[in-house]
């Protein structure tokens, strides 16, 4: 939900705004003003994706209202999403609480600052990115895929997302990765950088161990992996060459292009930077929907909580019974919709390398599948994992671990 507290006098500006918010984001967000003037309380239960947009002036800002931002901080301590919003240029300090976050000017008069609001609002929920923070890894072929890459490069390029791409000329004239450099290490580190590889899967690629390298190395970092499949006009089959990705029911369909033509025409380009903006807030949001809700049903359970690697998002669940049993459960959080094998593997392998508590949880998103589904994944993955969706984690957990239940 996002709350605007705002100053009676800035109340049709809040409305404004608000308009502004729900055209943009259509039936994905909640908007509700709330007067700082009067005392009340946040309309709901805490939620990961609360954002409070604070409106304030050059006057001293009510005490009702400054109350209320303790309130929203306290209950979400360091998740806390919050937007100060300056109306007046001559004070950019917030109030009190929010005195430490840089607020950002509004000018009325301004149609900028209008869209300006907007995006920033949408790229914190991640309802919408910005590009600056979006690092996307191209993996081609070279003897098939080349062309392509480039095209896309240069585009991403263009609309501010940093892409890597391992033939990329910088302003020297030299190529990103340079002969005689130790190529996989350079490779590594990009990914490990990323927030999405770009697949160009061309008929040559699966044969490419430098591209099976970037999609083993993305499966171990958990990195989405979005494959672009090119196929000539004659080959029936759909998706990408390589297995593990089909899993994840994601691509997107060209026809190989001709030589000698630009590959993508501007609908083609426009699609494919759609379905990667897509991807990655599908992703954001997931990273930080379900660690929350699991967050919060093992507090309920009287759990403590800690990560133990937000970027692979494992965590640690632990209660004291008494001074003999502590109970402790190692949590991975899937940023993928569904299960995907790679993801459970890693999972496994994290433990095999820090260790294992009582029991270990593998908890997807999306939809809820069925018991035979599971049992087909667990057979596959028999390393004492127990797979869920987040839905099923509060009858698991009041079971004493011993049966799922159905939301």
């Amino acid at each position: 939900m996002i709350v605007i507290l705002h100053e009676k006098s800035s109340e049709v500006l809040a409305e404004q705004i608000a308009e502004n918010l729900l055209n943009a984001f259509h039936d994905n967000i909640e908007v509700c003003l709330i007067s700082a003037e009067a005392k009340t309380e946040w309309p709901g239960s805490v939620a990961w994706d609360d954002l409070l947009i604070l409106l304030y002036g050059g006057s001293s800002y009510p005490e009702s209202g400054n109350e209320f931002i303790h309130h929203f901080i306290a209950a979400r301590h360091t998740s806390a999403r919050m937007l100060p919003v300056s109306t007046d240029i001559g004070s950019r300090r917030p109030p009190k609480d929010a005195a430490g976050i840089k607020a950002l000017p509004y000018d009325v008069a301004d149609s900028d600052s209008r869209s300006h609001l907007v995006r920033r609002a949408g790229a914190m929920l991640g309802l919408r990115l910005q590009g600056r923070d979006s690092k996307i890894f191209v993996s081609y072929r070279a003897v098939d895929g080349t062309a392509i890459a480039k095209q896309l490069h240069s585009h991403l390029t263009s609309l501010g997302y940093p892409a890597f791409l391992d033939e990329a000329r910088e302003l020297d004239g030299d190529t990103r990765i340079l002969p005689g450099t130790p190529v996989q290490s350079q490779i590594d580190e990009a990914l490990s950088d990323a927030n999405l590889v770009l697949l160009i899967d061309t008929p040559a690629a699966p044969q490419s161990p430098w591209v099976r390298h970037e999609v083993e190395t993305a499966d171990a970092l958990l990195l989405p992996i979005l494959p672009l499949c090119f196929r000539e006009s004659g080959d029936k089959k759909q998706g990408p060459r390589f297995r593990s990705l089909l899993a994840l029911q994601r691509w997107v369909q060209f026809l190989l292009p001709d030589e000698g033509s630009d590959p993508l025409e501007a609908a083609a380009l426009d699609h494919v930077v759609n379905e990667v903006e897509m991807y990655l807030c599908e992703i954001y949001r997931r990273k930080c929907r379900v660690p929350f809700i699991v967050e919060q049903e093992f507090v309920s359970h009287g759990y403590d909580w800690k990560p133990l690697d937000k970027k692979l998002l494992m965590f640690e669940s632990s209660k004291t019974h008494n001074l003999r049993l502590q109970m402790k459960v190692r949590s991975h959080c899937s940023l993928f919709d569904q299960i995907y094998s790679p993801a459970i593997k890693r999972f496994g392998e994290y433990l095999d390398q820090s260790g294992r508590g009582n029991f270990s949880l593998f908890i997807y998103d999306g939809e809820l599948l069925a018991g035979p589904q599971i049992e087909d994944v667990v057979r596959e993955h028999s390393n004492d994992v127990i797979i869920l969706h987040h839905q099923e984690l509060a009858a698991l957990i009041d079971s004493g671990f011993t049966k799922l239940g159905t939301p």
